[in-house]
């Protein structure tokens, strides 16, 4: 008992400086907490990943000859296709067209999300080709994805001109990058019925 007193008598200036030292660091943690004390989730979660310029896709609008394709696409792939990220049973391939102009591509698998650009968010963009009657994904990176409208409004890949259509197109599947193995139909989601009764 005497050793150990003897031990700690001899340790009290290492003690001292570890307390200080310690204090010192809860007095910073505690200044940064209330620096954000007040502040919206939104304003201190995920600063960096959020592009810095969002207003150009407030301000920009589709022309009325692609309104019509506004709206969320889907469709059950099999994992079997690498371009799903999964391993095995099927995950949820699905598209949203916005009024804005910007497109947004999500795989849903077992309830876990993964977006479409290479596991991180990009904020890509859509148009509509009138002359090929084909909804034109503008993925950020430059890559292009072109869907055939079908009868039902349905979205089909163009797997030729996913390809083909530019040599950014060619470079990117080149290097690795998922094909879809087929010519995929996302379905146009329908919007839910109002009843008189709600």
């Amino acid at each position: 008992m005497a050793v150990l007193l003897g031990l700690g008598g001899c340790n009290k200036s290492l003690e001292d400086s570890v307390a200080k030292q310690m204090e010192s660091e809860n007095q910073l943690a505690n200044s940064a907490a209330a620096n954000t004390q007040g502040k919206k989730l939104t304003e201190v979660a995920g600063k960096a990943a959020m592009p810095a310029d969002t207003t150009s896709a407030t301000q920009k609008k589709i022309p009325e000859n692609a309104e019509p394709y506004v709206g969320r696409y889907w469709s059950a792939i099999s994992c079997a296709d690498p371009l799903m990220k999964c391993k095995e049973g099927t995950g949820d391939f699905i598209i949203n067209l916005l009024a804005d102009g910007t497109a947004h591509s999500s795989i849903i698998h077992l309830g876990q999300i993964t977006f479409d650009s290479d596991s991180y968010y990009h904020k890509d963009s859509w148009s509509y080709d009138e002359e090929h009657h084909q909804v034109i994904l503008h993925r950020s990176n430059g890559v292009e994805f072109f869907y055939n409208v079908d009868q039902d409004q349905s979205l089909v890949m163009d797997l030729d001109k996913i390809a083909n259509a530019s040599e950014q197109n060619k470079q990117y599947f080149a290097e690795g990058h998922p094909f879809p193995q087929q010519a995929y139909r996302l379905v146009k989601a329908s919007t839910p019925m109002k009843t008189s009764e709600s």
